[in-house]
């Protein structure tokens, strides 16, 4: 319990640490941080979801979820100072690792451990801490939730199946692609041991309501059950590591008419048109990507390896992003720890116990649900935890081969 209590707290500090090396910009190439503290600015100002300020007639969001600007919010009366989200973070990340410690044990009992200090050490959360951004956040909940659904498996417990799928689907008001984790690490459960089906389905059920309200909002502003940009990312991971020199004629008419399309929206002056306008051009990206997908599926599905290749080893968690012989030594050190964690996931699902099985389960699930879209490597941020685990798992069944 002392190492995870003081790894906890390091990894407090190295989040503080990275906002000194980060201020004053903050990483502004991130632009999403602007986006998601006007939105927490409104609810403090307004008590509504929007980027409208002032005077201005409300405007629906279209874009982005509320999760994280709702956890915002509380903290931004007065200002949203990027410092007071660096201590948040910073907490959330503490929690984080004794999360981790504590589900650990489940799995690993002796290197319990060591799973926390890698979780600490792992230098991508405390510099996604640092910035106001979703993706460690959202980590978090996936984690305390996972945590939740154990003890709810293990004691039938229906009141930590309502914090588990509560927790999951906060998580999924932060990023969208975890919307269906909760039925994914269900049905794996019940493939395993049918009598779980009641902590499942309320499991799924409380999931579902936590995600509810968010799709009464979508329905009310703008008639549809989400908004977001799905088909955006989507269009665009077609296109990851493309040179248009190597466009056939199909693609090269797809991405002109999008470009046209793109050069329209931005043309929209008005912001509540302009919100509306984003759906439609999102839907019409989404469209254009599917039609490249079902031009060229083989080829589509050969670039997935690059694509998980930025997922797992593309992070640069250095200000302003590394570059060179810097960046190739980081990806190299990161693309070996995710094959330390696949090959410590097989370990345990090998165990097949509950606990065991639900570390593969996070981990195939941020991998499978980020390749259909253009990745970057932070979108794996909710499994790292799991992937760290399972790595130390790997290193603890061949120090006891080794025995």
């Amino acid at each position: 319990m002392r190492i995870a209590l003081g790894s906890a707290l390091a990894a407090f500090a190295l989040t503080l640490l990275y906002g000194v090396i980060l201020q004053p910009q903050w990483e502004p190439q991130l632009n999403d941080q602007m986006q998601y503290l006007a939105l927490a600015r409104q609810f403090v100002e307004r008590g509504e979801f929007t980027r409208a300020v002032g005077a201005e007639p409300f405007v629906p969001e279209t874009l982005r979820l509320p999760g994280y600007p709702l956890l915002l919010a509380p903290i931004c009366v007065g200002g949203c100072d990027h410092w007071r989200i660096a201590v948040l973070q910073g907490a959330l990340l503490a929690v984080l690792v004794i999360t981790t410690w504590r589900v650990a044990r489940r799995i690993l009992l002796r290197r319990a451990a060591l799973a926390a200090v890698a979780t600490a050490l792992y230098v991508p959360f405390a510099y996604y801490g640092s910035l106001a951004l979703s993706d460690l956040p959202g980590a978090v909940l996936l984690t305390i939730g996972c945590a939740q659904w154990l003890l709810a498996i293990e004691q039938k417990s229906p009141r930590f199946a309502v914090a588990a799928g509560a927790l999951f689907g906060w998580a999924s008001l932060m990023r969208g692609t975890l919307l269906f984790v909760s039925p994914a690490i269900a049905m794996v459960a019940l493939a395993k041991d049918r009598s779980s089906w009641r902590v499942a389905l309320i499991t799924v059920v409380a999931s579902a309501i936590t995600f509810a309200p968010y799709v009464a909002y979508s329905e009310l502003s703008f008639g549809r059950a989400v908004g977001g940009n799905s088909g955006t990312v989507m269009f665009l991971g077609y296109l990851q590591g493309r040179d248009a020199s190597t466009f056939d004629d199909f693609e090269r008419t797809q991405v002109t008419a999008a470009r046209a399309q793109i050069e329209a929206f931005d043309a929209v002056a008005d912001r509540t048109e302009r919100a509306l306008a984003w759906l439609t051009l999102d839907d019409s990206l989404g469209a254009r990507a599917r039609s490249l997908i079902a031009h060229d599926p083989v080829g589509w599905l050969a670039r997935a390896v690059a694509r998980s290749a930025v997922l797992w080893g593309g992070e640069q968690p250095v200000r302003g992003g590394a570059s060179g012989d810097l960046a190739a030594l980081l990806g190299a050190v990161q693309l070996v720890l995710f094959a330390a964690s696949l090959g410590g996931a097989i370990v345990l699902a090998r165990r097949g116990d509950q606990a065991a099985l639900l570390v593969g389960v996070v981990i195939l699930y941020v991998w499978i649900t980020a390749l259909p879209f253009q990745t970057e490597a932070r979108y794996a941020l909710p499994a790292q935890a799991f992937a760290l685990l399972a790595a130390v798992a790997l290193l603890d069944v061949r120090r006891r081969t080794s025995a």
